[in-house]
């Protein structure tokens, strides 16, 4: 019972590490993701850019959720989906 009770306390400790670790990358490539974006399109970028921001979106988040979600749209908008 004691083993088993270690061996999940530490599966969970593992799941929690790993999640942790890999955040940071995630956000360098949406940073990385995000330049991209600007520089094939920059016309298009700023003006997809306002529409996020008029709809409520916070441009200048560093939060990984956040910045996501400003990506998403953006990448979404520059594809057509958004109008």
């Amino acid at each position: 019972m004691r083993a088993a009770a270690l061996a999940v306390t530490a599966l969970i400790l593992v799941g929690f590490t790993t999640s942790i670790v890999a955040a940071p990358a995630s956000l360098a490539q949406m940073k990385a993701k995000m330049a991209a974006m600007k520089v094939s399109n920059p016309q298009g970028f700023a003006a997809c850019q306002a529409l996020a921001s008029s709809r409520g979106y916070r441009i200048a988040q560093q939060n990984d959720y956040e910045y996501m979600a400003v990506v998403s749209f953006i990448d979404g908008c520059l594809m057509g989906r958004q109008h």
